[in-house]
């Protein structure tokens, strides 16, 4: 038993030393970082919207956006693309490859730094996101398929080493199994309420 406890706490105090390093490594390089997950984040979305609305400006697509459902819907009928062969174009030569480029780079840093949550970062990041949905969690979302397997094993690491939430977990694992089912999230953190005749998932990691 006493073996046990030794080896309990060596494993332990190993992971809040591992945490601490990281930590200090994320405060060091916390402003070089942020902007280039803010670079990645942003063509993540900024090429995603032009496939959808056909325009850079983001002014223009937020203005979409608020539009009464019959005012939107009938805005839209007129920014399709005149073939689909253009919107397939786009997603196979730059949206698929630098998918799988941002999600190289997303593992290397969350092997550095331990995943970089937007918790995490504004603990030591002092300026204001350019975009103020920023969040790297997405870049990781968009991850291809082939690097499922890989995420499920490192955002576990994450988990276990105190760096993620039960929640944070459970919807990264939600995404890396093919958004199948809700039970990978009802299994961590989350639970399903009725909110005015609806039903919804609710995090339980406030």
């Amino acid at each position: 038993m006493k073996l046990k406890l030794v080896i309990f706490s060596i494993l332990i105090s190993n992971s809040i030393y591992s945490q601490s390093a990281k930590d200090s490594l994320l405060q060091k390089d916390i402003n070089v970082l942020v902007e280039e997950m803010e670079f990645m984040y942003g063509y993540d979305q900024t090429i995603r919207e032009y496939t959808i609305y056909k325009t850079f400006d983001k002014s223009e697509t937020n203005r979409i956006e608020n539009l009464p459902d019959s005012l939107r819907n009938e805005e839209m009928k007129n920014r399709k693309f005149e073939s689909d062969s253009i919107g397939k174009l786009i997603w196979k030569k730059y949206i698929n490859p630098m998918d799988a480029e941002h999600t190289k780079r997303m593992i290397e840093i969350t092997k550095k730094y331990g995943f970089p949550s937007v918790e995490r970062i504004k603990k030591y990041y002092e300026k204001e996101f350019i975009d103020p949905e920023f969040n790297p969690l997405i870049i990781f979302i968009h991850s291809p398929r082939k690097y499922w397997v890989e995420l499920k094993e490192l955002m576990l690491k994450e988990y276990q080493n105190g760096i993620i939430n039960q929640c944070q977990y459970g919807y990264a694992l939600w995404q890396f199994t093919g958004r199948k089912s809700f039970q990978p999230m009802l299994d961590n953190g989350f639970e399903m309420i009725e909110e005015n005749g609806k039903t919804k998932l609710k995090s339980t990691c406030e």
